[in-house]
């Protein structure tokens, strides 16, 4: 294959002297990677660049969650945190104004804050909140980041994905114990990650903050890769086992219809 088109002077020669060479192949990789999965060396070819060129860049994208090696191949394709900065830049539109009537009907139903966020760099970004009607209820602004292996939001993504994919993200980050119920070890963090898998939704117990439980579960886009995930949220003297469940299947409910409207 020829080089990318958008690679025509990238060397210098024709490159204007207010702009960088380096974005320029990183651009390029994006847009080779917009139309499906390559491999090193065909992102190499199509770019027009060294391999080795390449390689320190997927490495350095890689770790930020914007390019993501395929499990089992060597295929790159575009990771969670591209992805999530398109579905902020789209969010006061697209997946909000989808998402929004689903979440008023689940305020509705159970009383409690719903929120909905998507995986950024490896943590979950809160793009919409709808608050509870309670007096004493959760509160988190749209725009808030937060963990992923301590919130039900995070877990509900985490068990999403591949467990391979999962393992890769817990060990990369630092886990830190956000009450004396987090769970910070990456075995133990798998195993609660299967019960999730197997159950359908997250749950998270007391593991965020003190006193507050936290119910979710994952959506899927077109490309049936977890998009984000819906929470309902609420102190812990409420939320009963019996609630729980219901929350999450309702959650599993509002999930499947949000991703068939995607």
């Amino acid at each position: 294959m020829p080089p990318a088109q958008s690679l025509m002077g990238v060397s210098g020669h024709n490159l204007p002297r207010d702009q960088i060479a380096v974005v320029h192949k990183v651009l390029d990789i994006f847009e080779c990677l917009s139309v499906g999965p390559h491999s090193a060396a065909e992102l190499a070819e199509r770019v027009g660049v060294a391999k080795p060129t390449v390689y320190r860049i997927l490495r350095t994208l890689r770790s930020r969650d914007f390019v993501t090696k395929e499990v089992g191949g060597g295929n790159y394709r575009c990771g969670s945190a591209l992805l999530a900065l398109d579905a902020a830049a789209r969010g006061s539109t697209d997946l909000v104004s989808l998402a929004r009537p689903l979440m008023a009907k689940l305020a509705a139903k159970f009383g409690e804050t719903v929120n909905l966020a998507i995986p950024s760099n490896r943590q979950i970004l809160y793009i919409e909140v709808i608050e509870g009607v309670h007096r004493l209820r959760t509160h988190i602004p749209s725009g808030t980041r937060d963990h992923m292996h301590s919130t039900a939001l995070g877990k509900a993504i985490l068990a999403a994905i591949p467990e391979e994919e999962s393992r890769a993200v817990l060990s990369a980050v630092g886990r830190v114990g956000r009450t004396p119920a987090t769970i910070v070890t990456v075995p133990a963090m798998l195993r609660e990650l299967a019960s999730v898998r197997a159950r359908g939704f997250a749950i998270d117990q007391e593991e965020n903050e003190v006193g507050t439980i936290c119910v979710a579960a994952a959506f899927y886009g077109p490309d049936e890769r977890p998009t984000g995930a819906i929470s309902l949220s609420g102190p812990q003297l409420r939320l009963t086992g019996e609630i729980v469940e219901a929350m999450g299947n309702a959650l599993i409910d509002a999930c499947k219809a949000l991703g068939e409207l995607l």
